[in-house]
């Protein structure tokens, strides 16, 4: 089972997206800050990040940098409230497979993280 963490400051986007999630069969992790995004992706090495632009302790982007700092090839899904010009495109730079506007569509977002993982090498390699 694929393992998913949820990084977003919003209870109400974490809870929603963890049932879908979940109901989808994923493991799901949620962080509410962009330390304790990161925390767990070094502790746990999920196989796809879901993470907010603007998050207390740490922004986005920023969580984004570090983790290839280390060298972790773990897909990220920007979603983000934000509608500030450049915003997508930063996405990019920091090497995002997707950047989605909120309020998004679930089955699109789906059919993103289901994409996103068939990119993964066979064998988890990291």
């Amino acid at each position: 089972m694929k393992t998913i963490l949820i990084a977003d400051d919003d209870a109400h986007i974490v809870a929603a997206l963890t049932r879908r999630l979940e109901a989808n069969h994923y493991n799901v992790l949620a962080a509410s800050d962009g330390f304790a995004a990161l925390q767990m992706v070094l502790e746990q090495k999920p196989d796809l990040i879901i993470l907010d632009v603007w998050m207390p302790v740490g922004v986005g982007f920023s969580v984004a940098e570090r983790i290839r700092e280390y060298h972790l090839d773990i897909p990220i899904i920007f979603l983000t409230a934000s509608k500030t010009p450049g915003l997508c495109e930063a996405a990019k730079e920091v090497g995002a497979v997707a950047y989605v506007e909120k309020p998004y569509d679930p089955e699109d977002l789906l059919y993103l993280i289901q994409g996103a993982l068939n990119l993964q090498p066979a064998g988890g390699a990291r």
